[in-house]
């Protein structure tokens, strides 16, 4: 359990719409929220701008990734970001937890990434956790981000009570193909893009499938084969050809 660090990114428009959603459900309300997409189009860094841009001194921002942590090890996780002592059993440390949590003078929000390996458990522990507390809004909001197989997941009636929570739902796409000259130009300079074909920028485009990481590694990857002169689009698929069947 970790803060997120802030990372610079390009706003393309399919991430600046989910950023301001994801805002807009936090500043009204306790919200749970689902933010879901391939490997490599943003998911993370979503998080992380969101993180940097939320007022800290109306928010505690609490960040869980690569993990898969059973509802036991959730809950001393959770208490641990908060520092509270060792208690014997999971009911202990929950109820100590829960009374935390009703006393924080900010509102926590519960970041948690690369979800979808997450045990139904522990999914169904962090909705009874944020929800102990009866006659109360939710002690804290939470992010699930994952890949598409998380939608799926939650679709499961046994997880129905989580899925019909939540609001909103999210899905990262991408860049569009006109977003592809300034998402290079961020990353690479005007020298580096310019080293592409525009006919080679279209092979690029479609071998990463829009996914900006991928796009951006790729794109590198190029350069890095051929350090000198232009690149057409035979060079950069027969490159991309042998990266992939590396």
């Amino acid at each position: 359990m970790k803060n997120a660090p802030v990372v610079e990114h390009f706003p393309y428009e399919d991430f600046q719409q989910a950023l301001g959603t994801l805002k807009g459900a936090l500043a009204r309300t306790t919200a749970y929220a689902l933010v879901t997409g391939e490997s490599g189009c943003g998911k993370t860094t979503l998080l992380r701008c969101l993180a940097a841009q939320l007022d800290r001194r109306r928010f505690h921002i609490l960040y869980l990734s690569h993990g898969q942590p059973s509802p036991s090890s959730f809950v001393r996780l959770l208490a641990e970001s908060f520092h509270l002592p060792a208690r014997r059993t999971r009911a202990e440390t929950s109820r100590l937890l829960v009374q935390t949590l009703r006393n924080q003078p900010t509102r926590v929000l519960l970041c948690i990434d690369e979800a979808q390996p997450l045990a139904d458990e522990t999914l169904q522990e962090v909705r009874l956790l944020a929800e102990a507390d009866p006659d109360s809004p939710p002690l804290f909001s939470v992010i699930l981000c994952g890949l598409p197989s998380l939608r799926e997941r939650l679709l499961a009636p046994h997880l129905f009570p989580f899925w019909r929570r939540l609001r909103p739902r999210v899905s990262l796409t991408g860049l569009r193909r006109e977003e592809l000259p300034a998402f290079l130009t961020h990353h690479l300079g005007k020298d580096g893009i310019a080293r592409f074909e525009p006919s080679a920028l279209d092979v690029l485009f479609e071998q990463a499938r829009g996914l900006p990481a991928l796009i951006r590694d790729r794109a590198e990857d190029a350069l890095k084969a051929c350090p000198k002169g232009t690149l057409s689009a035979p060079q950069v698929a027969e490159i991309l050809d042998r990266i992939e069947a590396a």
